[in-house]
């Protein structure tokens, strides 16, 4: 496949989901999307009001998070959180599914929980983060398939927050693996797309995980993976199959 510059920014999302970032944060975040031509740009619910205000009409997606980070909101809030969000401005959601209830097997409540969202957010893009740093294979994929029934855009790896919770049940956790996108994507519905989240630190790695079958990218470092990108393939670059 062919891959251009602008398809590449355009697949990558900035995030600010900082609990202490300040409204000179946002600007500057907001500054920062515009100036490198970022598809989509994330951020906390409370933040959607001046996000919008900066972005609308300026060809960003603007995301807001629900559930954010673990995903243990009941399905009521969550459901508010998405209206509140769709309110407010958001054109996408990334929302933290319940993870407890996946690793229960409790899937009813998974798919409720996910339906509710999608519901809530009235046609607009909804991506599911599913926390494969926490999961066995198994769940990865039922993960997967309760997502794309509940009628999830996208499903994403992780929320790249990682915390001592985390660490207490995984000792190596790196996010986004090459493995873990080959699962997915052979769990999920070519119409359901990836997201490759956490772990994203090197244009090599971000385009491999392309190759492999992710169609977006969170990345902290994506500033910088851009412009190398741009400086080693210029207008774009073929990436073999």
């Amino acid at each position: 496949m062919y891959l251009s510059l602008t398809d590449f920014k355009k697949r990558v999302e900035f995030s600010l989901c900082q609990q202490y970032a300040t409204e000179d944060d946002v600007r500057t975040f907001c500054e920062q999307a515009l100036s490198v031509g970022v598809g989509v740009a994330c951020v906390n619910p409370v933040n959607i009001p001046l996000t919008v205000k900066l972005l609308e009409g300026r060809d960003i997606e603007i995301s807001v998070n629900v559930g954010f980070p673990f995903g243990s909101h009941l399905p009521a809030i969550k459901i508010l959180e998405a209206r509140h969000g769709v309110d407010a401005g958001a054109t996408q959601i990334d929302m933290v599914i319940n993870v407890g209830a996946l690793k229960s097997k409790n899937d009813n409540l998974v798919l409720e929980d996910i339906q509710g969202v999608v519901e809530a957010a009235q046609g607009r893009t909804v991506k599911t983060i599913i926390e494969t740093w926490v999961l066995t294979d198994e769940e990865k994929e039922r993960a997967c398939r309760i997502a794309e029934k509940a009628g999830a855009t996208m499903v994403k790896t992780t929320t790249g927050v990682l915390t001592q919770y985390i660490r207490a049940i995984n000792s190596n956790p790196i996010g986004t693996t090459v493995a873990d996108i080959q699962l997915m994507r052979q769990a999920l519905n070519p119409a359901v797309k990836i997201k490759a989240s956490g772990g994203i630190y090197t244009l090599d790695f971000a385009l491999e995980v392309i190759r492999t079958g992710a169609d977006q990218l969170g990345m902290s470092r994506g500033e910088q993976i851009i412009r190398e990108f741009e400086e080693t393939y210029g207008d774009g670059v073929e990436i073999p199959s």
